[in-house]
């Protein structure tokens, strides 16, 4: 019972990381904290990798947010974005965060792009969990989820997980061609530029 098993590890977890006291006698997981937790000092956010809709209402209540992989698009904004939030906001939680996943490389050459990315991360076609996320976001395979393409091409598929609901991105950067250190380079490049604010405003504008 996955599900069971990581809502009341969750439930625990982020209990005692908010300094409560925590007496919970579950089905898989159960404890009795009372005075035998340290304080922690700091708040320690907890993100919980989710993507069925019971995990996603989990991440929602209880934790801060979702680290997603191979997630597209249509996939995070029709399945994803809307059940966090709606879990958040029923449980009067601020609104969670959603990391996006997914491979990434600056290429002209699309296609083979995507034949680099089938050779490196071909084996999430197999695994039934990243299978049907793929499948909510009209994605065939790991080369078809990836974002790909010039500078101009991926600078807006980034921009549209944002568009989405994603809050956060993170890349797998993927080499392609016969010089890969050149073309992870490339990648980081346009990466390092989005990531700089421009001069004169603050990181946040």
């Amino acid at each position: 019972r996955p599900g069971r098993s990581t809502e009341e590890y969750i439930r625990i977890l982020t209990a005692l990381l908010r300094g409560e006291d925590v007496d919970f006698q579950g089905e898989d997981w159960s404890t009795r904290s009372a005075g035998r937790m340290a304080p922690v000092t700091e708040p320690v956010p907890v993100l919980l990798s989710a993507l069925s809709p019971r995990l996603l209402r989990v991440a929602g209540q209880y934790a801060d947010g979702t680290i997603l992989w191979m997630a597209p698009v249509k996939a995070i904004a029709e399945h994803i974005a809307p059940r966090i939030h709606a879990a958040a906001s029923a449980a009067g939680r601020p609104a969670p965060r959603v990391v996006a996943g997914l491979p990434v490389a600056v290429h002209d050459d699309a296609a083979e792009a995507r034949d680099a990315v089938a050779a490196t991360a071909g084996a999430y076609a197999g695994m039934p969990n990243y299978r049907r996320v793929m499948d909510l976001g009209g994605a065939s395979s790991p080369a078809e989820a990836a974002l790909v393409g010039d500078e101009t091409s991926v600078r807006k598929q980034l921009q549209s997980l944002l568009d989405a609901g994603a809050t956060d991105i993170w890349v797998n950067i993927v080499g392609v061609g016969p010089d890969h250190a050149a073309s992870r380079r490339r990648t980081r490049d346009l990466l390092r530029e989005l990531a700089t604010p421009p001069v004169g405003k603050g990181a946040g504008t």
